[in-house]
């Protein structure tokens, strides 16, 4: 009696774990997902980026992952012209979190009068005005991923209905720990 072989592909909940590292195998750890806390999705979704999905499509259950991904391939290169300058008088301040609160490197969303919505880091705060800078936060980041395929199983009706992979119980793990690992 053979095993199936469980691939990855179109229609398929992935369960994996991984290590993201910025640039190389050597570089700073920016994102970990483990075991206990693995990164689950729907296949061909649309939720990841279509490059990584390229990347995992040849794999199996079981086999482990090593690869890179150009920033230019994932989130773009930065771009200056996505630094913008917004004076505070044409922002809707919101009056439970007035515009003194903010600081350099705080992450925001805002609305202007016209209705514009945009989001970024502040890199710069004047006595009437932000500097933003909206490119993505990974933005010029060359990503290396690291990691194992842990589970593939076929997407139940609801979850190929949603276009996302759904919580069959409310848990998200069928890990054996009784509390999660940081408490």
């Amino acid at each position: 009696m053979s095993m199936e072989v469980r691939k990855v592909g179109k229609g398929k909940i992935i369960e994996i774990k991984y290590q993201l590292r910025q640039g190389n195998a050597q570089g700073e750890l920016l994102e970990e997902m483990d075991e206990q806390w693995p990164m689950k999705w729907l296949f061909g979704s649309g939720a990841m980026l279509p490059v990584f999905e390229e990347n995992l499509s040849p794999l199996r259950e079981g086999q482990q992952f090593a690869f890179g991904i150009a920033s230019a391939d994932a989130y773009g290169n930065h771009d200056q012209g996505q630094i913008k300058q917004v004076f505070t008088d044409e922002l809707q301040e919101n009056p439970r979190y007035p515009f003194d609160n903010y600081e350099v490197d705080d992450l925001i969303q805002m609305n202007t009068n016209e209705g514009e919505a945009f989001a970024g880091k502040i890199i710069e705060k004047g006595e009437n005005y932000f500097v933003v800078d909206c490119n993505h936060a990974m933005a010029g980041v060359d990503l290396w991923f690291e990691g194992q395929i842990l589970f593939i199983r076929d997407a139940r009706e609801d979850e190929l209905e949603a276009n996302r992979y759904i919580e069959p119980n409310g848990f998200r793990s069928h890990s054996t720990l009784r509390k999660p690992p940081n408490q």
